[in-house]
């Protein structure tokens, strides 16, 4: 019975029965994301070993959400494939349920575009996400005169609509990564090309680099609450560095980055905090960077466990005088729980050198 079953397969599905799975998935390679569904379709059996063979294959997907007909792009990084569909094809869920193994997602979003199916597929889909990139993108002018005039309206009621919408879109978009952003080592926000926030965890380090402009509405709205929505599942971190970029208010982008990697409840884990200035910190003079530190102190309050704070100062121009000032400000506001100590970045590169000399490199410790 077992081989009458075995030929009735193999005549219904002709030739295709008689091939090995490598050989059907090599098909499917010369194949279109249309085509391949609709082999699928023609016999359940090729609808599980197309699933098998070919779309675990699919591990990263690209969304071009910048118009209504959305774009998928998904690749096999084992073959260096690529293949497209779009929202114009009838079966695109399809096509987004069946590859179940999606580990890294990047989606590119007009301001304007209203449809959040895509959202809602995608959080059905419960892909194993690990690296999650947003990048947003505003609208684009059309040729349109209608259009162009509905865009550019300045009256009070277009402005407060547009802004509705917008705070519609952060909503949706928090809630979005609350659900798929759980198990993520990787997520990186773009509000435009040139403001970016990149995090970065490997167990319970986290790494933060923040290089975004100054906008407290935006903050409010999105950047923060996207940040506590991924940080809302995981355990607090022990070790944390965060990278600061500016062009403008250093000391509200050290406050804001520290907001977006560490959410209040996580606080009390941290034992090791390195703040890396990068080249931005040779334009800052001494009387600056004691201002930074003096407003960015208070917020160490709640890290009771904190026992190092690194301060990443190699391109400064400091004297060794200074950076003890540096210190003393810094420890004059913490608790006397606190143990702190202040390394240049001299100290970080010779690390082992450091902990056989301890005071060699020392700035000061408490």
């Amino acid at each position: 019975s077992i081989r009458s079953k075995q030929r009735g397969f193999q005549m219904s599905l002709g030739y295709l029965g008689l091939l090995p799975p490598e050989l059907i998935r090599e098909i499917c390679y010369n194949l279109s994301l249309s085509d391949i569904v609709n082999l699928q379709n023609s016999h359940p059996c090729l609808e599980v070993l197309i699933d098998n063979v070919f779309f675990v294959d699919l591990k990263q997907m690209e969304v071009n959400w910048e118009t209504d007909d959305i774009v998928f792009t998904l690749f096999s990084p084992s073959t260096s494939t690529a293949f497209s569909t779009t929202t114009a094809y009838e079966n695109w869920e399809d096509i987004l349920y069946k590859s179940k193994r999606i580990s890294k997602l990047s989606i590119k979003k007009n301001e304007d575009v209203k449809d959040f199916t895509v959202l809602d597929v995608i959080e059905r889909a419960e892909y194993p996400l690990a690296d999650v990139e947003l990048l947003l993108r505003p609208n684009q002018p059309t040729t349109s005169d209608e259009d162009a005039s509905t865009t550019s309206d300045t009256t009070p009621t277009a402005v407060l609509a547009r802004r509705f919408f917008r705070n519609q879109v952060y909503r949706r978009l928090t809630s979005f990564m609350s659900i798929c952003g759980c198990s993520l080592n990787r997520f990186r926000l773009e509000t435009d090309p040139s403001n970016s926030i990149e995090y970065l965890r490997k167990g319970s380090n986290v790494h933060l680099i923040y290089a975004h402009d100054n906008d407290s509405l935006l903050q409010q709205q999105l950047i923060i609450p996207i940040f506590y929505a991924i940080n809302a599942s995981g355990a607090p971190p022990s070790t944390v560095t965060l990278r600061i970029g500016w062009r403008e208010k250093p000391v509200i982008a050290l406050q804001t980055a520290f907001h977006v990697a560490l959410p209040r409840n996580h606080r009390s884990q941290l034992q090791v905090l390195k703040l890396d200035f990068g080249f931005n910190v040779s334009t800052l003079s001494h009387e600056e960077i004691q201002h930074i530190l003096a407003q960015y102190a208070p917020y160490l309050y709640d890290t009771r466990r904190l026992q190092h704070l690194v301060l990443d100062l190699s391109y400064s121009t400091l004297h060794a005088s200074e950076l003890e000032t540096l210190y003393s400000i810094i420890s004059n506001e913490l608790p006397g729980t606190h143990r702190i100590s202040v390394y240049t970045s001299e100290s970080l590169l010779k690390a082992d050198f450091v902990a056989k000399q301890k005071h060699t490199n020392r700035v000061a410790c408490s």
